[in-house]
């Protein structure tokens, strides 16, 4: 392809934008609309996913040693350092235990004294897995070792939490593929009124021997530009939108932390790009399969 060629492509392609305004405005603002709310549901997916990772912070695995069996913790530590599914431990022993209760009681650890010789608290380890979704597998293996007389972990709160983020990335992949199917078809249908009123220049082109490829290439560019305009629009709207937004929940919901997206927004303007163009090629693509039939 000539750059002659690409030029006649982009010039007739700007000139179809400007001869049909009124569709190409309704175009871009449904582009504009679609990616806004893409771009608002990504930003909550990134905030969701930085929570969910602060939360597994805080699950962890309490594995309680037999009375007497706190020599089996060297054995019990080997096997955690090696185990793929561990992402950090810690071992607290009787002493340890004792003295940490002690704090707790504060100015009552006087109710304590003397149980140094007796101790009645048993070894345990803190674990924590790589990953939420391991837990109950983790607390399963640990279970079983020899020397482990009991394990704690919040399965419920686990399966909960697992459920709930399953439920919202469904929710979000399904509005977002159903808006982008929105978009596609908005923009088909605007080439397909650019199509209709050019339609006798087009049969002239055909009999003269002009091939597809030459017929659509203006209209393909016209759809890209339609979808670059309406994704830059819309990334302009979703950073603007949520500076705002964050500004005003990290002062009304001051126990969660919530993610600094400027620091993804080349990222995020790069997919808003790639697939505006995307969804404006595929709404071209579709109206001239009609009129580019042999």
């Amino acid at each position: 392809m000539s750059l002659q060629t690409i030029k006649y492509f982009c010039k007739d392609g700007f000139k179809n934008i400007f001869l049909n305004k009124t569709m190409a405005a309704a175009s871009i603002s449904i582009v504009v609309a679609a990616l806004t709310v893409v771009g608002i549901f990504i930003a909550i997916g990134i905030n969701l996913e930085y929570i969910s990772q602060q939360i597994e912070k805080t699950v962890d695995i309490r594995v309680i040693l037999q009375k007497g069996q706190e020599e089996k913790a060297v054995v019990i530590e080997e096997y955690l350092r090696k185990n793929a599914l561990v992402r950090e431990f810690k071992y607290i022993s009787p002493q340890m235990a004792l003295q940490d209760l002690k704090n707790k009681l504060g100015k009552n650890s006087f109710l304590l004294e003397g149980l140094e010789k007796d101790n009645p608290l048993r070894g345990y380890f803190v674990v924590k897995p790589v990953k939420i979704e391991y837990t109950k597998e983790l607390a399963e293996e640990l279970e079983s070792l020899d020397g482990v007389a009991q394990v704690y972990f919040p399965s419920e709160t686990v399966d909960k939490l697992r459920r709930i983020l399953k439920i919202i990335n469904l929710f979000c992949i399904l509005l977002i593929l159903g808006l982008y199917i929105v978009a596609i078809f908005i923009i088909a249908n605007t080439i397909k009124i650019t199509l209709f009123a050019r339609r006798r220049e087009i049969s002239i082109m055909r009999y003269i021997g002009a091939t597809n490829r030459f017929i659509s290439g203006p209209f393909v560019v016209e759809g890209f530009i339609i979808g670059i305009l309406g994704s830059i629009l819309a990334y302009a709207i979703v950073l603007l939108f949520y500076h705002y937004a964050i500004r005003y929940l990290s002062q009304t919901i001051t126990f969660i932390d919530f993610v600094n997206i400027s620091i993804y927004k080349y990222k995020i303007l790069g997919v808003f790009i790639l697939t505006g163009s995307m969804v404006g090629i595929l709404g071209s693509l579709i109206s001239l399969r009609r009129y580019l039939k042999a």
